[in-house]
């Protein structure tokens, strides 16, 4: 509209200019003729849209705060992280505790002894060359494993690949609660060998790994030697007078030349690596010195699940050596120890959590008699109860705060200060659900301990929450079963909608809940202010349109006025012309 009001401004001054029309600026009397009937509703339409804009937001923070409080709670509301706990053993290299995520624990002291410890069956195969060696003739075969005590019961692994490697894969791939592995006892040593060379005449000729080597006139043997230096696999002799070579080395590599000797190197690992091979047709051409590579020693090892309840058997045909008594590692065993004076304990596992509640003892060795049975203390951490009190005191006076901010029309500090003003009752009616989570009762109330004004919390004149560190002393060092049954019901992960009682923390958070949920009063109140503003926007709309068409409107009748007044003024004009022209022809 202001383009418009311009452009029609300048034409309103052109008019002026050249003297036509009344001289009445119209545009600038439409346009307040136009304001003054619409501009005291819109400016009020649009107080109304910006009063609503800030309900909004205020009820947003409201809702954030309440949100606040209850993940507050929601740290108060499970027993076994209400407090932590750790402890310490007098020997850990023997007996270890680690605490359980989600238990509580209860401190004390306690004596472990243990004397046992648990172990797996552990078996191995006979000896094999390789393996790949071929087993069964190249035939698959089974395997029989009788798993646990006596009788047992059978389950057959079928070995289609029937090499070590191959039984390794078929158990592993079972499934059957056993494991296997290959293993090479043996060194991998690559064997070695020292060639000294000697002089060659016209005609000799000699063949050493792959290699022909002929003389056609005398040659040294140091240059034997130098044309045999540092080879690499596929390589031929390097050029030498008087020396031709066919064929490439093959299966060793060489390293520099020392004098008439030459150092050879086998390409091949442990077992299996041949002689260096060599031929002359004259003595005394070339010596070679060797060390022969240790043979490989491969073993199946395989091993079960520790406890008796998982001990096992193996055999097969063809025999491959795990049913025989010297190939029997370790028989399966429960570790056994006794806590504070129970004895004969017995778990299938070395980590056994289910003798110290919220802790898992973790078995490592024995205690022989010349060393004392482990003292395992365990001790309860109220730092993390403390944490959670102070974090849901902060969160409940932040809320009231706030409130009070929105709720003074006379507060001009805050962006939002006032903006719950008009509304006296809602505020009060949150106040009043926030004010009473400190007194509400708890369902699961535990001797003194039913809310959270026995744990030392209770409001001062300024509205906000304080802990007396004297009441809250007394209850957590006194009474800290009963705290934890007030707050938690002895619970843990219990939800909101359980009909069973539950403990004060998670009672407090769900009214809470019910606050900022849907169809819950916050909620609502949200929905009926955006429908609102979204009402006074429609209406701020029709009355900048009706402010348009009444503009228009206005400029029509001016217009109209305009061509009225130019004509008369035209008749005017031609009247006092023809007075002058009889003036002037009476006066001649």
């Amino acid at each position: 509209m202001a383009t418009i009001d311009q452009a029609n401004s300048q034409g309103s001054k052109i008019t002026t200019a050249l003297q036509v029309g009344s001289g009445v600026n119209i545009q600038e009397l439409a346009t307040s003729l136009s304001e003054a009937e619409l501009s005291p509703k819109i400016e009020s339409t649009q107080s109304k849209i910006e009063a609503s804009e800030t309900k909004i937001s205020a009820l947003a923070i409201l809702k954030s705060g309440i949100s606040r409080i209850t993940t507050a709670l929601s740290k108060l509301e499970d027993s076994s992280s209400l407090t932590t706990f750790s402890a310490t053993s007098t020997d850990p290299s023997s007996v270890a505790a680690e605490p359980i995520s989600g238990t509580a624990g209860i401190p004390g002291s306690y004596m472990v002894e243990v004397s046992q410890i648990a172990a797996p069956t552990r078996i191995i195969s006979n000896v094999f060359s390789a393996e790949s060696e071929s087993l069964n003739g190249g035939t698959g075969f089974d395997l029989v494993v009788n798993q646990g005590p006596t009788p047992g019961v059978n389950s057959s692994v079928s070995v289609t690949n029937p090499t070590p490697s191959g039984v390794v894969d078929a158990i592993n791939t079972a499934n059957i609660g056993v494991s296997a592995t290959l293993i090479n006892k043996s060194a991998a040593v690559t064997e070695n060998a020292r060639v000294t060379f000697s002089d060659m005449t016209a005609g000799q000729s000699f063949t050493l790994a792959g290699i022909t080597v002929s003389a056609s006139a005398a040659v040294t043997a140091s240059e034997v030697a130098a044309s045999f230096a540092n080879l690499a696999v596929g390589a031929s002799t390097n050029s030498s007078t008087n020396l031709t070579a066919s064929g490439t080395i093959s299966g060793w590599t060489t390293e520099g030349a020392d004098g008439t000797t030459v150092r050879f190197t086998s390409t091949t690992d442990g077992a299996g690596v041949a002689d260096l091979a060599a031929t002359s047709d004259a003595d005394n051409l070339l010596s070679v010195a060797t060390t022969q590579g240790v043979e490989d020693a491969w073993f199946i090892s395989v091993s079960g699940e520790t406890g008796l309840q998982n001990q096992f058997s193996m055999t097969s045909s063809p025999d491959l050596g795990f049913s025989a008594e010297s190939n029997q590692l370790s028989a399966a065993q429960n570790a056994i120890l006794s806590v504070n004076g129970v004895d004969s304990i017995n778990r299938a596992s070395n980590s056994i959590s289910d003798v110290i509640p919220g802790f898992n003892l973790v078995l490592s060795d024995t205690h022989r008699s010349e060393r004392q049975a482990a003292t395992i203390v365990v001790g309860e951490d109220l730092s993390s109860l403390r944490d959670s009190l102070d974090e849901f005191v902060s969160s409940v006076n932040d809320f009231n705060t706030v409130l009070a901010e929105m709720e003074d029309p006379d507060n001009v500090d805050s962006d939002l200060g006032g903006a719950l003003a008009n509304d006296s009752s809602f505020v009060s009616l949150l106040r009043k659900q926030v004010k009473g989570l400190i007194d509400r009762e708890s369902a699961t109330a535990s001797n003194s301990m039913s809310s959270f004004r026995d744990l030392g919390l209770s409001f001062q004149l300024s509205g906000s929450i304080e802990i007396n560190e004297t009441v809250y002393s007394d209850a957590v060092t006194n009474s800290l079963t009963d705290v934890r049954m007030m707050l938690t019901g002895s619970t843990d992960g219990q939800s909101r909608y359980d009909a069973s009682d539950k403990g004060l923390a998670l009672e407090a958070k769900s009214s809470l809940l019910d606050l900022i949920e849907k169809d819950g009063l916050l909620v609502n109140r949200t929905t009926n202010a955006t429908r609102i503003l979204e009402s006074q926007q429609e209406a701020l709309a029709a009355l900048e349109e009706r402010m348009s068409k009444a503009y228009e409107r206005y400029i029509k009748q001016f217009a109209a006025m305009e061509s009225i007044v130019q004509r008369s003024k035209s008749t005017g004009d031609y009247l006092e012309g023809q007075f002058k022209a009889m003036e002037n022809m009476y006066s001649n």
